[in-house]
């Protein structure tokens, strides 16, 4: 029967049967493809997103209330844990001759360079151990502030108690440091644009529970695991996050902007669908005296059915193969060649289209295109049953 149904397809001596078939199996493909491809540049994004992070985040950060010194060395203790830095987060000033920029200053202590690796991604200048006075500053914050030389000028930077401080004492009135940086990093726009990193010993009178702890685990240890596992010796007041949850904001807007996307690609298969409805509709028309001799023949209606459930299979596998093959050719060239650059992109840690191939995507164009065979069988089998035995044997 699949012989026959491959026949119908490719072999019909009406010419308008081959070129919609032509045309239907066409649309399957490009859709197909279209999926493929779409689907691994927004996974490709994320990835790299991660991987981003990854480069600076640790591997659990833990907020909230409760975080003091004691629970620091509690954790510390923990077999699965390589490094455990206590961070005080606060607003500040970085003051630079007369430019001033508002900051998120980072007072961390010996243990932060094993947590972060954010002292490898330096621009200018030596990373960890910060020296006394010394800072590290986000290179979206030094151009802000001009801050090519610091000879020229002294660099102040302010650390902001509340807004209330500011108003009555003015900026001379809150604490200030004269600095020096030691080092211009570059990570990403959220870290470079707001990040300053300086010693908590440098700043003495901020002191009483952390803001956040910050742990970097051994090789092979699982953050999601740690997280379980971990949430009887913290207070109740604490919550421990991994690291898409840090940045759950950013990569609850990439899922929605995927799920927008399949959304589209989904609206565009489903049009691909009409296509075949139309293409079975001509070939049940053109075809309708071979229903016919073949019910003549002792051939019970099922058998009818099942060859015309095999044409609509055909088309699908057919342009859902090639489609899924081009696709996976396109994505795998992308990642060795990247011969699709992002326009613009000359200067910036990303400078083509990343993609990354999922099996959960291919899943689920493969579920999609089950449910449009199953409509065509349906669809086929409701029209063959409109035709009588004498209509068909009279054929066009």
């Amino acid at each position: 029967m699949w012989t026959i149904a491959w026949r119908y397809l490719w072999a019909s001596p009406r010419r308008v049967i081959r070129w919609l078939v032509g045309l239907t199996v066409t649309g399957i493909v490009l859709s197909t493809w279209a999926w493929v491809v779409v689907s691994s540049v927004f996974n490709g994004f994320s990835g790299f997103l991660e991987e981003v992070f990854q480069r600076v985040d640790p591997h659990v950060r833990i907020v909230g209330t409760g975080l003091t010194d004691s629970l620091r060395v509690v954790l510390r203790g923990l077999r699965d844990v390589a490094a455990v830095s206590g961070v005080y987060e606060r607003v500040g000033v970085l003051k630079f001759g007369q430019r001033q920029v508002v900051v998120r200053i980072r007072l961390v202590d010996e243990f932060y360079p094993q947590v972060s690796r954010v002292g490898h991604q330096l621009v200018v200048g030596a990373g960890f151990p910060l020296s006394e006075k010394t800072v590290l500053v986000g290179a979206g914050v030094a151009a802000r502030a001009a801050l090519l030389d610091p000879a020229e000028s002294p660099v102040w930077l302010y650390l902001v108690p509340s807004g209330r401080k500011v108003a009555l004492a003015g900026m001379e009135g809150i604490p200030r440091r004269r600095v020096e940086p030691q080092g211009i990093f570059s990570v990403q726009k959220e870290y470079d644009e707001s990040w300053v990193i300086s010693r908590q010993q440098d700043w003495p009178e901020v002191r009483g529970d952390y803001d956040a702890i910050e742990i970097r685990l051994r090789e092979g240890v699982s953050p999601e695991v740690f997280i379980r596992n971990v949430g009887r010796v913290l207070p109740p007041g604490a919550i421990a996050m991994d690291p898409r949850r840090q940045h759950e904001g950013l990569f609850r807007i990439l899922a929605q902007e995927k799920a927008l996307a399949r959304i589209g690609l989904v609206l565009l298969v489903l049009l691909t669908a009409s296509g075949a409805v139309s293409t079975l509709s001509t070939f049940l028309i053109h075809n309708r005296r071979d229903w016919g001799i073949y019910q003549a023949l002792g051939a019970p209606r099922k058998w009818v059915e099942g060859l015309l459930g095999r044409v609509s299979a055909l088309l699908l596998v057919l342009g859902g193969g090639v489609g899924l093959g081009i696709g996976g050719l396109t994505v795998w060239s992308q990642a060795t060649f990247r011969w699709a650059k992002l326009r613009g992109g000359e200067g910036f840690l990303l400078q083509h289209f990343p993609v990354r191939w999922e099996w959960s995507d291919i899943l689920w164009h493969m579920g999609i295109l089950l449910a449009v065979g199953g409509g065509l069988f349906l669809y086929s089998r409701y029209q063959l049953r409109q035709v009588t035995f004498r209509e068909a044997l009279q054929g066009d």
